[in-house]
C-alpha cells in the first residue's frame, strides 16, 4: 500500500485531467461507506441523473468498482483504459488503487456523467479519491480499524478523513459521539464549509426490519418522509439512508451555489418519489445479503469489531440464538475486542477457517481467541483448514430454519460464495 497524491496527480494530469469535468460526492468513513454510496447513487439515478459510482473495494469481481447508472463497466473498456494509462504513465509504477481510481475518472469523462459519488479507499487525506471534483463531502461512522495507517483513537481516524473536506463545499457527517461532532464542525468553520450534522438534523421516527426490508419513517429540516422501504437489511442501514437521504436533499439545496450538476438537478429541493424509488432499487452485494432458501446462508463483508458487533445484533435481530451458526474468518492484524465473546452468545456454532492469504488469521489461533473468551455454556468452537472446508462443515450441521452468517471480510465472503 502507497499513500500519497503525488502519482495519482500526475497519472490524472497525464490523461487530461478528466476529474475536474465533472462534480462528484465524496463518501469517507470506517463503517457504512459503500452501502451510502449505494443508496445514493441509486437514489440520484431515479432523480434522472447519468450518475458514474465507485466503489472500493469490489466483491466478486473488479468491474463492480465503476459503474455507470448502476451497469459495472465491460471488461473490453476496463482493460483499454488501464492500457491508456501505462501507455501515458510509461515506464514509472501506479498502485492498483491509483489505477482504478483514474480508470473511472476517465470512464465517467467518456460518458458524460451528471455527477459522481466515489466511495474513499483508506482514510481521506492521502487517498487517491480525494483529487474529485467533489461539490459535497460525506463522512459515515467512525470506529478503530486500520489503526496502522490512520492511528489508534477514533479521533485521530476522522482527523485522517477530514482530509476529503474542502473551502465552501458542504461536509455531512454520520457522527455519534459529541466530541466527534464537534471536531468535524471546528475543521469546517476553518474552511468556511458548511457543516450538517446527521445526528442533529435528522430524526428515525420509526423503524421496522425483517429478513426481506427495513421500513422507516425519517423527519429531516426539509420534509417528513412516510413509509420509506429498502431491501439492504442490517441495524446499521438506518443511518446510512438518514445520511443518504439528506446528502440528496443537500445536493438540490446547493446545486446551484457551488456550480455542481450545471441544472440537471436544479430544483430546490429533491423529489420525495426519487427518494423512495431509488432507496427500493438500491443493492449492495455482501451487506447482510439473505439468499434464497432454507437454511438460510447470510453473506456479511464486516471487518473490524464495531461493524461484525453491528452483524451480530442484526442476527438475533431476525434469526434466534439457537438456529445460528457462524462461519468467521478475518485478516490477522484486525483487533476483534469484544466480538468473540458476543460471538459465543449470539450463536450455536462458530465453524473458524483460515483466509486464503498471508495476511489471514490462522484458525488455530481464532479458536484460542473464541475459546478464551466463550462462557460456559457459549457456543461450540470448531476449526476447519479452509474456508471451503468451512463451508462443507457448515452444510452438515445446518438444519431447516437455521441462519449461516458467513463473514469476516470481502475475502471470507468472495472465497465462501464459490463452494456454495
Amino acid at each position: 500500500m502507497k499513500l500519497g497524491l503525488e502519482n495519482i496527480s500526475r497519472l490524472l494530469c497525464l490523461v487530461g485531467d478528466p476529474q475536474k469535468r465533472f462534480p462528484a460526492v465524496l463518501v469517507a468513513g470506517t463503517n457504512g461507506k459503500g452501502s451510502v454510496t449505494a443508496l445514493l447513487s441509486s437514489m440520484l439515478e431515479a432523480r434522472g441523473l447519468r450518475v458514474g459510482t465507485f466503489y472500493s473495494p469490489h466483491l466478486f469481481r473488479i468491474n463492480e468498482r465503476i459503474k455507470i447508472d448502476g451497469e459495472e463497466i465491460s471488461s473490453p473498456d476496463l482493460d483499454g483504459t488501464i492500457a491508456l494509462l501505462r501507455e501515458q504513465f510509461g515506464e514509472a509504477p501506479f498502485t492498483y488503487f491509483e489505477g482504478m481510481t483514474a480508470a473511472a475518472a476517465v470512464q465517467f469523462e467518456r460518458k458524460s456523467v451528471d455527477i459522481a459519488v466515489f466511495e474513499v479507499g483508506l482514510g481521506g487525506r492521502l487517498d487517491a479519491t480525494r483529487l474529485v471534483n467533489a461539490v459535497m463531502t460525506v463522512i459515515t461512522g467512525i470506529s478503530i480499524d486500520h489503526h496502522e495507517y490512520l492511528g489508534r483513537t477514533r479521533a485521530s481516524i476522522l482527523g485522517e478523513k477530514l482530509g476529503i473536506a474542502r473551502p465552501n463545499v458542504p461536509l455531512v457527517a454520520s457522527l455519534g459521539a459529541e466530541y466527534l461532532v464537534e471536531k468535524a464542525r471546528r475543521r469546517c468553520q476553518e474552511l468556511s464549509a458548511p457543516f450538517h450534522s446527521i445526528r442533529d438534523e435528522v430524526e428515525v421516527e420509526s423503524s421496522n426490519m425483517d429478513s426481506r426490508s427495513i421500513r422507516l419513517d425519517l423527519r429531516t429540516p426539509v420534509r417528513s418522509y412516510k413509509g420509506l422501504m429498502t431491501r439492504m437489511i442490517g441495524l446499521p442501514q438506518v443511518g446510512n439512508i438518514a445520511t443518504a437521504v439528506r446528502t440528496c436533499e443537500l445536493l438540490a439545496r446547493y446545486d446551484g451555489s457551488a456550480g455542481s450538476l450545471e441544472g440537471a438537478a436544479g430544483r430546490r429541493r429533491f423529489p420525495v418519489k426519487a427518494v423512495r424509488e431509488g432507496l427500493a432499487r438500491a443493492f449492495l452485494p455482501g451487506r447482510f445479503q439473505i439468499l434464497p432458501g432454507d437454511p438460510r446462508i447470510i453473506l456479511d463483508v464486516s471487518h473490524n469489531e464495531e461493524s461484525l458487533m453491528a452483524s451480530l445484533r442484526t442476527l438475533t435481530s431476525v434469526s434466534p440464538r439457537r438456529r445460528n451458526v457462524l462461519l468467521f474468518a478475518v485478516q490477522a492484524h484486525k483487533e476483534l475486542g469484544r466480538f468473540p465473546a458476543r460471538a459465543a452468545r449470539s450463536a450455536r456454532e462458530i465453524i473458524l477457517a483460515p483466509l486464503g492469504t498471508e495476511r489471514g488469521a490462522k484458525a488455530a489461533d481464532l479458536e484460542k481467541l473464541f475459546n478464551g473468551s466463550s462462557a460456559p455454556g457459549g457456543a461450540e468452537i470448531v476449526t476447519t483448514a479452509s474456508i471451503g472446508a468451512a463451508v462443507t462443515e457448515a452444510r452438515k450441521r445446518v438444519r431447516e430454519g437455521d441462519s449461516l452468517l458467513i463473514f469476516g471480510s470481502h475475502l471470507t465472503v468472495e472465497e465462501a460464495t464459490r463452494h456454495l
